[in-house]
């Protein structure tokens, strides 16, 4: 069991060493949930890494997941967490854009806070 969580943990840092967007040690400044359950938040700084290209310029300091998923609620509570203490965050982005239509953002992977 042991061998098969170290696979899984050399599985996502080698995930995260390709196309996609990053953002390390960020401060939450806004989140913004729709009314269909799609949300973002943004970062007092834009993705570092490679974002992808379907990012739109109005969004290169933000990361999209839906919030109507058991992960995205998950998501949602670790930022507004994040926002309301102040807490340094950092996150990872897909490499892709599938939650607001495919060409706008850029979609959560995952992330942690310090």
């Amino acid at each position: 069991m042991e061998k098969f969580l170290w696979v899984c943990v050399f599985a996502l840092f080698s995930i995260n060493a390709y196309s996609i967007g990053e953002v390390s040690n960020a401060q939450v400044t806004k989140v913004r949930v729709d009314l269909d359950g799609r949300a973002m938040v943004f970062f007092d700084r834009p993705m570092g890494g490679t974002p992808p290209g379907c990012v739109n310029p109005a969004y290169v300091d933000a990361l999209a997941f839906d919030a109507s998923t058991s992960g995205g609620k998950a998501i949602l509570g670790m930022v507004l967490t994040a926002k309301s203490t102040g807490s340094p965050i950092s996150a990872f982005g897909m490499g892709f854009c599938s939650i607001y239509g495919g060409s706008t953002i850029e979609t959560w992977n995952n992330g942690f806070l310090k």
